[in-house]
């Protein structure tokens, strides 16, 4: 399965620096005869599990062997995935979010039989098309296929990225086509507004090929991973993740170096390390949902910087909603504590954050959130995020508490600095753009908040 995927990152790398950027009348996507006569249509995504087959939704094929959608809708357990064009069905082989979890690269083997439908041809970087002119083609269970009209189109920027906010004549499903009068990919759609009815946020053409650039440029350097050491295993459980290498025979060390796991975020400039010549060999971390992990022991006299020659690869599922005992989020923000607080003083949200006020020890993660429970649910896992502007995650993991007397306004709140959430950039520098911070319960997203550094 590595040579098929590290293939499919040669081919994606080819369809970003190449078709995307031609005309669309001269583009032949990679594994695609332009003359073979097929047509551009949804494809299927089946699930199949104890309680049978299960329709998930309909998602735009970019290129043969790959689908885009939303990682909204996929299951949290991808094994029983498969691809359907009504006529032939692939196992799926991996799913790779990308990194601002808007949208989800769907892998599946089409070296033996391709699609009766061919992949939509992506509209060419600089064009523009009128809102009146595009439609939104989603699908049914059945095999059906229904257009939608668009009323109206706005661009704005969401994660660090450019976004297209549509009006449109009825509801769709996230993962939809969003189609140009040429019958090009104008974008795909990846969730609802929260304001007003019938409208979306969709990514637009330019993105979705920036998207599967960068897992291009992963599933490359699939031919260069060794296999996972023997004795060297991982369990996930949604986010919640252990590593154990207990069994593991370790690898040798020169005079002065130590022994180290490495757990890596493939999209992050760092690296995170925990001594590995221990007793107690087995370590647990809540990790970010919808990011790519590695993880591996490696030997180095000094802090570590480089990945180990043999590792395990981890595909975290994107997060649902949190709905557990009708929880839902009042306020998240951003707050500052009084410079004069005395103990017992809560921080007040703020509408504007500097850096000056990230570095002062003053900026804490504020949360307030009600929902319905008869008795303490203690020990669940507490994840809250920070992404900066270029995409690095840094991570705060805690455990989180469901008690009746908090239920009906549950505030609580942290100190960046102390967590440990500012550190690396207190060191380096703040980017400027835009940052976003979220905080997750046993794996599902509870609420998310994001602030501009000028």
């Amino acid at each position: 399965m590595k040579r098929l995927l590290a293939l499919m990152g040669v081919l994606l790398l080819m369809f970003c620096c190449t078709g995307a950027q031609g005309d669309a009348a001269d583009t032949e996507t990679p594994g695609t005869d332009a003359t073979d006569g097929r047509e551009a249509n949804l494809l299927d995504i089946w699930q199949t599990n104890d309680e049978g087959r299960i329709w998930i939704t309909a998602a735009v094929q970019t290129m043969d062997g790959m689908l885009v959608t939303s990682p909204a809708l996929l299951p949290q357990r991808t094994d029983g995935l498969t691809i359907s064009d009504g006529q032939n069905e692939w196992k799926v082989e991996a799913v790779i979010p990308d990194s601002t979890g808007a949208v989800a690269m769907v892998f599946y083997d089409t070296s033996r039989n391709l699609s009766v439908w061919a992949p939509w041809p992506m509209m060419p970087f600089g064009d523009s098309a009128q809102a009146s002119d595009c439609i939104v083609r989603s699908g049914n269970e059945a095999g059906g296929r229904t257009d939608t009209k668009v009323l109206s189109a706005a661009s704005l920027q969401w994660r660090n990225c450019r976004a297209l906010l549509l009006d449109l004549e009825d509801t769709v499903l996230p993962g939809t086509a969003v189609l140009n009068s040429k019958g090009e990919l104008a974008g795909i759609v990846f969730a609802e507004y929260a304001e007003g009815s019938n409208r979306v946020l969709a990514m637009p053409a330019e993105e979705i090929v920036r998207c599967m650039s960068e897992a291009g440029t992963l599933l490359v350097n699939l031919a260069s991973w060794g296999d996972p050491p023997e004795g060297f295993s991982v369990t996930m459980e949604k986010n919640y993740v252990t590593i154990d290498w207990s069994a593991m025979t370790l690898p040798e060390k020169a005079e002065g170096e130590n022994l180290y796991l490495i757990l890596a975020d493939t999209a992050n400039d760092y690296l995170n390390f925990y001594p590995a010549e221990t007793n107690h060999r087995v370590f647990s971390a809540i990790l970010t949902p919808g990011r790519v992990y590695i993880a591996g022991i490696l030997a180095s006299a000094q802090s570590p910087s480089d990945l180990p020659e043999q590792f395990e690869v981890m595909v975290i599922p994107p997060a649902q909603k949190l709905t557990d005992y009708d929880f839902h989020p009042i306020r998240t923000a951003v707050a500052e504590m009084a410079a004069d607080a005395k103990d017992g003083d809560i921080p007040v949200p703020v509408t504007e954050v500097t850096e000056e006020m990230l570095r002062s020890g003053r900026a804490y993660f504020y949360s307030a959130s009600s929902y319905e429970v008869d008795e303490n649910l203690p020990d669940r896992t507490l994840l809250v995020t920070l992404t900066d502007p270029e995409g690095n995650v840094y991570r705060y993991e805690s455990s989180w508490l469901y008690a009746p007397e908090y239920m009906k306004e549950d505030v609580w709140f942290i100190p960046l600095t102390e967590s440990g959430l500012t550190w690396s950039l207190d060191q380096s520098g703040y980017p400027r753009g835009e940052y976003q911070m979220a905080y997750y319960v046993d794996g599902n997203l509870a609420d998310a908040v994001s602030f501009e550094l000028k």
